[in-house]
C-alpha cells in the first residue's frame, strides 16, 4: 500500500490583524469548546490576545445585529 501524503501545514502570520468572535449564549456547552478553540488556532497564528474580541448576545437573533 502506498503512503498518502496530505498537504503540508501551512503557518500564517496574523501580527497585523484585529479578529472579532460573536457567538450566541445559546448551546454553550458546544459554543464554548469552539470558542475557546478558535482563540487558542488565533494565538499560535501570532495574533495578539488583545486583537481577539470576544462578545457574546442572547440568540442566534441577535448575531446579525451585533456585528454591525
Amino acid at each position: 500500500m502506498s503512503d498518502i501524503k496530505g498537504p503540508t501545514p501551512q503557518q500564517h502570520d496574523g501580527s497585523a490583524l484585529r479578529i472579532g468572535i460573536v457567538h450566541a449564549r445559546w448551546n454553550s456547552s458546544i459554543i464554548e469548546p469552539l470558542v475557546k478553540g478558535a482563540k487558542e488556532k488565533l494565538l499560535a497564528c501570532g495574533v495578539k490576545e488583545s486583537s481577539i474580541v470576544v462578545q457574546s448576545v442572547p440568540g442566534a437573533w441577535e448575531l446579525p445585529i451585533s456585528v454591525q
